[in-house]
Order: C-alpha cells, then sequence, then structure tokens
C-alpha cells in the first residue's frame, strides 16, 4: 500500500495458543467516568481487597477534550487544512489508550475467565427528551464496542477467554441478596433496603456480571462449574471496607 510517498506491508500473523485451566472469574463492567472496574471471583474464598481493581482514563479524556477544544477554535478561524490534520489524531488517540485498557484487563485475569459487561440497551435507554442531556454527550463518544473488542483480541492472545454478559440492572440489583429494593444516592454508591449493604455501584455491578456466568460444556467452563460459584458473597462486615469505600 502506498500513502505519502511511501510503502507499507500489512503481514497478517496467525498462530495457536494453548488454552489456560481456569479456576475464577473477571467481571468487568465498563463506564464512562471509569474506563473500567474489574472484581476476580474465586469459589473457593469470599471477596478481599485485592480482588478489586479500578483502569481510569483520565489521560485519555484531557487529550480528546483538548484536541476537540483545538479542533473548535480551527473551525471558527476557518483553517481548514490545519483541522483536516488532525482529523484522524482524536481516533488514533482513543484507540491506543482502549488498547491500554484491553492490555491491562488481560494482564490482571491470569488464569480466569473474563465476562465483560455489554451495556447494550443503554443508548436507546438515553434517548432525547429524558432529562440527561450530559449523560447523552457523554455516551456519544464511548466506544465500548471497540474496548470489548480489544478486550477479546489480548485475551486470545494469552489464551484467555472472554464472553459478554448483558449487564442492564447489574448496578441496581444488590449483588448480596440479589433484591432490586435498592436506591443510588450518588452515581458512584448503591444502597439496599432489604439488607443494609451500601457498597460501590461500579463493584456491584462488576460482581452481578461475572456471578451471572453459567458454566457451559466447553473445557474451560466445566471447571468452574461449582455450585457456590453463582452465589459468592461477601460478609457483611467487610463487604464495604474491600469496595473502598
Amino acid at each position: 500500500m502506498k500513502r505519502c510517498k511511501k510503502y507499507y506491508a500489512h503481514i497478517v500473523v496467525q498462530y495457536e495458543v494453548e488454552d489456560r485451566p481456569v479456576h475464577a472469574v473477571l467481571g468487568v463492567d465498563l463506564g464512562i467516568r471509569r474506563s473500567a472496574a474489574t472484581v476476580l471471583l474465586r469459589p473457593d474464598r469470599p471477596l478481599k481487597r485485592e480482588d478489586f481493581s479500578v483502569i481510569r482514563d483520565g489521560p485519555k479524556r484531557q487529550l480528546l477534550n483538548w484536541l476537540n477544544e483545538r479542533a473548535a477554535e480551527l473551525r471558527r478561524a476557518k483553517k481548514w487544512k490545519a483541522l483536516k490534520r488532525i482529523q484522524g489524531k482524536r481516533r488514533r488517540i482513543a484507540e491506543y489508550f482502549d488498547r491500554l485498557t484491553a492490555k491491562r484487563i488481560a494482564d490482571i485475569s491470569g488464569n480466569c475467565l473474563v465476562v465483560i459487561g455489554y451495556p447494550k440497551w443503554v443508548r436507546a435507554n438515553n434517548y432525547r427528551g429524558n432529562g440527561k442531556r450530559w449523560l447523552r454527550r457523554k455516551l456519544t463518544g464511548w466506544s465500548y464496542g471497540r474496548i470489548i473488542r480489544y478486550i477479546r483480541e489480548e485475551c486470545a492472545e494469552k489464551g484467555i477467554k472472554a464472553i459478554e454478559s448483558d449487564e442492564r440492572w447489574s448496578s441496581m440489583i444488590c449483588h448480596r441478596c440479589g433484591s432490586r429494593n435498592t436506591e443510588r444516592p450518588i452515581q458512584s454508591i448503591i444502597r439496599c433496603y432489604s439488607c443494609g449493604l451500601i457498597y460501590n455501584a461500579d463493584f456491584n455491578a462488576a460482581v452481578n456480571i461475572g456471578s451471572s456466568f453459567s458454566a457451559g460444556p466447553w473445557s474451560r467452563g466445566v471447571q468452574l462449574n461449582h455450585p457456590e460459584l453463582r452465589v459468592i458473597r461477601p460478609e457483611r462486615s467487610g463487604s464495604a471496607e474491600a469496595a473502598g469505600l
């Protein structure tokens, strides 16, 4: 391929990766304010502080905001050549940081099955006129489909299986008792009126996403067909502390 008087060659390399044995499930909740929140679920022990992790994307937002402001200035000044030069830079920066997020998730997954919450209905539910204009603006630049694809690719290179799960109501259902009698006093906190749990909403969603996995007929899932896997509940006294609240 010739571009800008230079020739480039695209080479595709295919290789086989051995499957890793699976001993746990990593629930991944994608978000806008946080790139991802993950919780490691093991069938043989309760949740601990080291099972929780957060991947932030502050540098990505700063760079994209600066480029958006720069593009707006160039449009007002009608400097079309300079605007064309930065046209693809925003996309490349977003792809670069999304790839870093996927690599981070693949690195911490270890011998786990990665279950990613797929926010399929988030844009459909935030329709025009619902009073959440600020959220719709944020959703416009949220490329969750690309992040999920990158996670699957990075996990596949390490021999780790990554699947998608419907995340509807995952942040509103109490992961301890399964009740929907909950409230979000602020965006990052969930309060359950049935069992009294106060928890981080992102981590609560990640626990529900990971716990929703049901072992299938494949070899990886058979090892996870544990009777206690779907009912992993942290102790009430230590749940808020483990969530970093």
